[in-house]
Formats: structure tokens, sequence, C-alpha cells
């Protein structure tokens, strides 16, 4: 997990399911891995969008991803289900929301990276949500190409797999969010669903490009959650 620590990139995804709610609109998705505190096999992980496009409304959310022992994972190859062994995954992991309870942790799998540019990750137990992440924010059509054919051979289907837009000024605000998340706790409560609502301006006016912040996520929203994952259980 060390090795995958840093800033990455969404540069394509399939999103559909309950992985992906919120997220069909994002421009600009952006991960922020740091080491967890869970011990060396976990990671703290801040993702942030802007909504509809460069100038729409930041949303973020904090996560912690925790993960199997890569040596106790060689050695147990029965606690991958099929489809990742089907796969080859690199990396079998959980997320999980702290500020979401209600929600089940979710796989995290890694199929394949290099830790330098690409990442392929898995966030479903089955093929509805897998992103494309790059060290760089526009790693050109080349790369997404030849990223989506891994996928594909994999089974995934290249239509479900849409570009995602990076047309902010992704590194300029990748860095202002890494500095925001150590020094500002109003970006903590956005990241963990506690910002008091009269917070939102201030934030939103210690960021540059025009862009606001979402509000938190209440009681409908939550309630609206819930009933979603509910009826995606079998």
């Amino acid at each position: 997990p060390e090795r995958y620590t840093g800033v990455w990139y969404e540069v394509a995804a399939a999103k559909s399911g309950f992985a992906a709610e919120g997220q069909q609109d994002c421009h600009c998705t952006t991960g922020v891995y740091m080491p967890g505190r869970r011990g060396p096999n976990s990671l703290s992980v801040s993702t942030f969008c802007v909504h509809g496009g460069p100038k729409g409304r930041v949303s973020g959310i904090q996560g912690a991803v925790a993960c199997v022992d890569p040596a106790f994972l060689a050695v147990s190859p029965e606690i991958k289900t099929q489809e990742e062994r089907q796969e080859g995954i690199l990396t079998k992991c959980k997320l999980q929301f702290p500020s979401l309870p209600f929600v089940p942790p979710e796989p995290y799998d890694v199929i394949e990276t290099d830790y330098d540019t690409y990442a392929l990750v898995k966030g479903s137990a089955d093929k509805s949500f897998v992103q494309i992440y790059s060290r760089d924010a526009n790693p050109g059509d080349k790369f997404i190409a030849t990223q989506k054919r891994k996928l594909v051979s994999l089974g995934y289907s290249v239509d479900d797999i849409v570009d995602t837009p990076q047309d902010c000024d992704s590194k300029a605000m990748a860095s202002e969010m890494v500095t925001m998340m150590r020094e500002s706790p109003e970006m903590q409560g956005m990241l963990t669903n506690s910002m008091e609502a009269e917070d939102l301006d201030a934030l939103s006016a210690r960021l540059k490009g025009g862009v606001k912040v979402a509000g938190p996520r209440g009681l409908f929203e939550s309630i609206k959650d819930f009933r979603s994952l509910v009826r995606m259980l079998p």
C-alpha cells in the first residue's frame, strides 16, 4: 500500500450500481491516498470531484481502505472470489466510509498497477464499477485506450467505460486540496460529512477557479442512499 499513496486522477470509469451513486456528472475526480492508521496494509483516501463542469460544486468524502496482507494472499488464493481469480487481481481490499456507517464495506480490488503511471481499480463485487487511474491528469488518448483494452480483455464492456473529464486545473486543485486537508477544519468537515452550513461559504472562498462546495448530506439524502442500497441487495 505504501507505493500506492499519493494523488491518483480518474481518467475513465464504468459507473453503475450503488457504488457509483452521485458520481455520474463528476469532472476532475481525484483520489488522495495516505498511509492509514490501521497498520501497514491500510490506507486513508480522500476523494473529491467537481459536479457538472470545472466551475461546478465540489464534493468529497473520506474513506478507509483495509487490504489483505500480500504474503497471506499469495499463499491463500481461496480467499479471492471466482471473479477476482479470473481477473488476477493484485491486491484485495475493502473500502469503508466512516461518515456513512449504514453503507457496508465495498470491495476495493487493485486489478493491475505499476504504481508510477496507472492503476486499474475495481470498486464492486461485479463489473458495475471500475476506474482507470493515472498519476497524470491528462495522460492522453493512447494511454486511456491501452488501459481500456486491458479491462475489455477481462470482460468489461468498452461501451460502459466512459472518459472522465479532467478539465480543471487538476494539479493545482489537488495540491490545494491536500494543503486544505491538512490545515482546514472546514475541509475535514466536508470529507467526513460533518460540515456546519455556515462553513460552506468560507471553504468555497478558499477554492480557486469559481468552484463551490457541496453542502453536507442531510437526513433526506442519507435515507435515499439507504433505500438505494436496500433495492440493490439480492
